[in-house]
């Protein structure tokens, strides 16, 4: 099971560069003794890990085996839908790519139980396109081991997701007030290429989906 435990480690590292999860760490570090960012990260964690749970030990394989019989009308047309969402995310992130850091903020995640709510409802909403987590789910069930070691590879999977946050906590309380510059200048150049990743991304994604999708359907 080495080659399994590899891929899934390198899924998630990868995975674990999401600026979805770092600015706003970045954010709430950079805020009076990095308030809420412990209780961020758990939610993260915990949403992230209930979901997999959810897929690995519950309806995963028989979603991921009908996603294997999906073709006609039906396959091209959720293409299509998938095409113009993705297209119209990265729209919407390129416009807000304008907005300067010098723009007041309102910091509303003051207690720890905001911050446990907002890193949870970011993963929420992000699961169901969590590409990349769904690829490591569909690696274990595929190599079929023991439930135990199912477990234990969803389990280290998000404690490698949030690793960036758990390293910027570190510095965070190590650091003091000293970190506070360093991590203000940094979440303002992440956010901005983060944005800008991020539309490239989806604009590319919802363009191949949109021309697979219509040529599908227009085609007999």
């Amino acid at each position: 099971m080495l080659g399994l435990t590899l891929l899934v480690v390198t899924i998630a590292l990868a995975d674990s560069v999401n600026p979805s999860t770092v600015v706003p760490a970045l954010w709430l570090a950079s805020g009076p003794s990095g308030n809420g960012l412990a209780s961020f990260t758990l939610g993260v964690f915990a949403v992230y890990l209930i979901g997999g749970l959810v897929l690995l030990l519950g309806p995963g394989p028989t979603l991921i085996a009908s996603l294997h019989h999906l073709h006609g009308p039906l396959e091209h047309g959720l293409q299509t839908i998938g095409g113009i969402v993705a297209l119209t995310v990265a729209l919407v992130i390129w416009r807000s790519r304008r907005r300067t850091d010098d723009q007041p903020r309102q910091r509303r995640c003051n207690t720890r139980a905001s911050a446990f709510a907002l890193g949870a409802g970011i993963m929420t909403i992000e699961l169901p396109t969590a590409f990349m987590y769904f690829g490591a789910i569909s690696a274990i069930l595929a190599a079929r081991p023991p439930v135990s070691l199912q477990i234990s590879l969803l389990i280290a999977y998000n404690a490698l997701f949030v690793a960036p946050i758990v390293a910027l906590l570190a510095v965070r309380r190590l650091a003091g007030a000293r970190a506070d510059r360093w991590i203000a200048s940094a979440a303002g150049r992440l956010r901005y290429l983060g944005q800008v990743a991020l539309t490239g991304v989806a604009g590319a994604a919802g363009a191949v989906l949109l021309t697979i999708g219509v040529g599908g359907l227009l085609v007999p």
